[in-house]
């Protein structure tokens, strides 16, 4: 009876969701490099655990693993979260490993400069790996003020030499450079925000790595292989989004020094992406909402911007059912303006 007594104290105050996917993929165009297949099949599992240690207190662990048939850099797994959380009248402090999101805009996060961006994944860069990190938030005055150390630097992982949508050549793996630094270099940011009315607006500032790699070209046995550098950067940037009835307006926008460009030239920049979200409500069953959404995408480096989308713009259309599973259909489409 007391272990039973022990085993139900423990898992009292705690949520669960589980998910196992099965996927494939198929590209109709032959494969470019030796090696790489016409399709691919994977399985991917993850465990979300929450639990509220007291009334003060909790802890999240999420635990995901993915195993593909085709490309050995896709079968990994990843600590996404695994933090500890205290609570207090106006302030809240995270110790662990954790995701941190900050953008409002569909096409581009610019200002998600805190965790690392897991590629292999996730090509349109919305999924994250976990970040070491501790967070302090305190709330003064409906202001809420963030402060994050973040003590160590994940590598952004990229597809392997049998894998689809690659570089050639590929990027080696784990053999990264850190310039102004090491992997253990710590990192810093500090973001503030606030709600006006109908209008919430946040700026931060970081001092840490680029989390896009740039280029360093090695030759090894003759042979020219990619090896992925990351340089130390200072980041200002912010959001603004204006809730309008049924329409939202955003804003997200980024300025950065000390990043090297697709030239491999240190340079400074802005970016933005701007746009709106309408929704309509109900158009196809009592639950289902349907979104409209233009965005556009600007980087001042152009055609020197190691981005896809520097003069860019983005259309799309979200369905959601609103059920318990959180069902949604996202068509989009993007036309390059700069030709």
């Amino acid at each position: 009876y007391i272990l039973d007594g022990i085993a139900y104290s423990f898992y009292e105050n705690m949520d669960f969701k589980g998910e196992i996917s099965l996927s494939g993929r198929y590209f109709p165009s032959a494969p470019a490099y030796s090696g790489q297949k016409h399709n691919n099949l994977s399985m991917a599992i993850k465990a979300e655990i929450f639990k509220d240690l007291d009334e003060q207190s909790s802890l999240i662990f999420t635990p995901f693993i993915r195993l593909d048939s085709a490309d050995p850099n896709r079968s990994k797994g990843d600590l996404r979260e695994f933090l500890y959380t205290k609570y207090g009248d106006d302030w809240e402090a995270s110790i662990g490993i954790g995701q941190v999101f900050w953008g409002i805009t569909e096409s581009r996060n610019l200002v998600d400069i805190i965790n690392q961006f897991d590629e292999v994944e996730d090509p349109t860069h919305k999924t994250k790996l976990g970040q070491p990190l501790g967070n302090i938030t305190l709330i003064r005055d409906e202001s809420y003020f963030e402060f994050y150390l973040l003590p160590y630097f994940r590598e952004r992982p990229t597809p392997g030499k049998k894998g689809r949508l690659r570089t050639d050549p590929h990027f080696l793996k784990s053999d990264a450079k850190f310039e102004g630094g090491s992997q253990w270099t710590p990192e810093v940011a500090f973001r503030w925000l606030n709600t006006y009315d109908d209008i919430d607006v946040s700026s931060h500032l970081f001092f840490g790595y680029a989390k896009q790699p740039s280029i360093d070209i090695r030759i090894i046995d003759g042979v020219t292989n990619y090896g992925a550098a990351y340089q130390r950067i200072r980041q200002l940037g912010g959001t603004i989004q204006k809730t309008a009835g049924s329409t939202l307006y955003k804003l997200e926008l980024i300025g950065r020094d000390g990043q090297r460009d697709s030239k491999t030239r240190r340079t400074d920049f802005l970016a933005s992406v701007i746009g709106l979200e309408h929704t309509m409500y109900r158009v196809l069953s009592d639950n289902g909402d349907l979104g409209l959404i233009l965005e556009y995408n600007f980087d001042s480096r152009r055609d020197r911007s190691s981005e896809l989308l520097q003069d860019d713009l983005f259309i799309a259309t979200r369905f959601s059912l609103n059920d318990n599973l959180n069902t949604e259909l996202l068509l989009s489409s993007i036309f390059d303006l700069d030709g």
